[in-house]
């Protein structure tokens, strides 16, 4: 099975919803949606086109239609797998954690990445990291740890626009992102948040890959400017 010229990547938090993640397969069928990193799903298939992390809080589903999900690795929080030409990690790092453990957990994410080389890599997930470098008017103590992170790796930020990603009854916040090798950053077009999340949940981002360079979005870069 070979992939589309112009993969379709789904990423959203189901926040542990059953309806959320019925909604997430329909959508993929109906939008033709090649594949998807979903954190905090409802359930992760142990067998057919899902893989997840050691404790099932993120997980990589693939279109049935396109190649195997070949995994590379996985910890606590993050799953590595080929797909085709590219390497997917997805991501969750739970909000009530410490932030020694955050940095911890990053050193962990860094080597994953460093050994996936020289594969194109998409990087994806809920970090409930918060910085200006991907659109969220505030900032946390993770936001610029993820920032300095993204940079020692070379990784460009996706993120477009200040929608939040994640819906609340006072507001909202953007705490999913999304990264990419330089290679790979440069082929990536119509990164946008679907707004359609009920209360308490986090919308989708979708995102273009396309067969060659000058997808149509420049890369960001890791630091926005004045950081």
């Amino acid at each position: 099975m070979h992939i589309r010229p112009d993969p379709l990547v789904l990423q959203v938090n189901l926040n542990h919803s059953a309806r959320a993640q019925d909604l997430l397969c329909q959508t993929m069928a109906e939008w033709e949606i090649d594949v998807a990193v979903v954190a905090e799903p409802y359930f992760v298939p142990p067998r057919g086109n899902w893989a997840g992390d050691q404790i099932s809080t993120v997980a990589i589903v693939a279109s049935a239609a396109g190649p195997s999900l070949v995994v590379k690795e996985r910890g606590a929080g993050y799953i590595m797998a080929g797909w085709g030409e590219f390497t997917l990690v997805g991501v969750y790092f739970s909000p009530n954690l410490a932030l020694a453990r955050f940095e911890a957990f990053l050193e962990t994410l860094e080597r994953a990445v460093r050994r996936a080389a020289p594969t194109p890599v998409l990087l994806a997930g809920d970090l409930n990291a918060k910085s200006a470098a991907w659109g969220s008017p505030v900032a946390n103590s993770r936001g610029p740890m993820l920032v300095d992170w993204a940079a020692a790796l070379g990784l460009c930020v996706l993120n477009r626009g200040q929608t939040h990603t994640c819906v609340r009854r006072n507001g909202g916040s953007i705490v999913d992102v999304t990264f990419a090798t330089p290679s790979l950053a440069a082929r990536v077009s119509g990164w946008e948040v679907l707004e359609d999340a009920d209360e308490g949940l986090h919308n989708a981002a979708r995102e273009d890959i396309h067969h060659g360079p000058g997808g149509g979005i420049p890369p960001m870069g890791t630091h926005p400017p004045g950081l």
